[in-house]
């Protein structure tokens, strides 16, 4: 298998992942402001790596990295709190469509910063799979609220944050890039979340542990992706959380798609196939050209 296309599979895990942890966040907030719900997935992530850094020592987590590890978990605590908001204020099919312009940010950020070469086929899978993205989005958008600015404010700071990502994954290990995301937003997330706490009750544990295991899995998957393949091959992929979470806002929340949600989800699959077939094939005629 590729790097190239082990890339994607673990991006296609951080979209399932992140596609459930949506629900979540919908059915959280009705109890919790995104300040909190920020918050407790940050203490959850913690948590569950404590296994981990007991069996590796705190030895191993130093790093000289800290400023862009730094700047990595705020830039990933402003998309999520913003994201989480966004949740609350307009459709979660219109939310994540307008956060698919978070690939287009990522690539134009990768080639200012990281260099990356990005070839006409990638190129192509992002703009026929925004292509899709808009088409679900403009018939559903006569009145545009606050949501839409917020959810476009989060596509450009996750794009800032796997840009961050990347470039980290050169020097330090998934693991390490993990645990100091969760450490460092602590601190961030821990004083807004104070002056709106609402304290958890039982009947909100099981939806709690839940966000905290989908949102654990979709970083993990995430800075795995980041670690073997490009970001401008991988971003792609992500379009794929518009129609799983348009069936969760239809079953779970009474948010009814309509027909163009469907005719653009055809366009996103399509383009990110399409992505996945181009770049095999280039990667294998790559090492046959080395070969010969």
């Amino acid at each position: 298998m590729t790097p190239g296309t082990r890339g994607m599979l673990w991006m296609l895990g951080a979209a399932m992942f992140f596609s459930a942890s949506v629900g979540f966040v919908r059915h959280l907030s009705d109890t919790f402001t995104a300040f909190e719900i920020v918050f407790l997935r940050q203490v959850m992530g913690v948590v569950f790596m404590i296994p981990w850094l007991a069996r590796i020592g705190v030895f191993s987590m130093r790093t000289r990295r800290l400023p862009m590890l730094t700047l990595r978990a705020g830039l990933s605590y402003l998309g999520m709190l913003a994201s989480y908001y966004s949740f609350t204020l307009i459709s979660l099919a219109d939310a994540v469509s307008l956060q698919f312009t978070t690939p287009l940010f990522t690539t134009i950020l990768a080639i200012a910063f990281l260099k990356e070469v990005v070839g006409k086929h990638r190129w192509g899978a992002l703009v026929f799979g925004f292509i899709g993205v808009m088409i679900i989005v403009r018939p559903g958008f006569e009145a545009i609220n606050i949501g839409v600015p917020i959810a476009l404010f989060a596509a450009l700071v996750y794009g800032s944050s796997n840009v961050a990502n990347r470039a980290l994954c050169s020097t330090e290990s998934t693991s390490v890039i993990m645990f100091y995301g969760f450490l460092l937003q602590l601190p961030m997330a821990a004083i807004p979340a104070a002056m709106t706490w609402v304290t958890p009750g039982w009947e909100q544990a099981l939806p709690l542990l839940g966000f905290g295991i989908v949102a654990f899995g979709a970083q993990y998957c995430l800075t795995r992706s980041f670690a073997v393949a490009d970001a401008s091959l991988v971003e792609p992929v992500m379009f794929i959380r518009l129609p799983c979470v348009a069936v969760i806002g239809y079953f779970l929340f009474a948010q009814v798609p309509d027909v163009w949600t469907w005719v653009g989800a055809v366009v996103i699959f399509t383009s990110t196939y399409g992505l996945a077939r181009l770049e095999v094939a280039q990667e294998r005629k790559e090492e046959a050209e080395k070969e010969t």
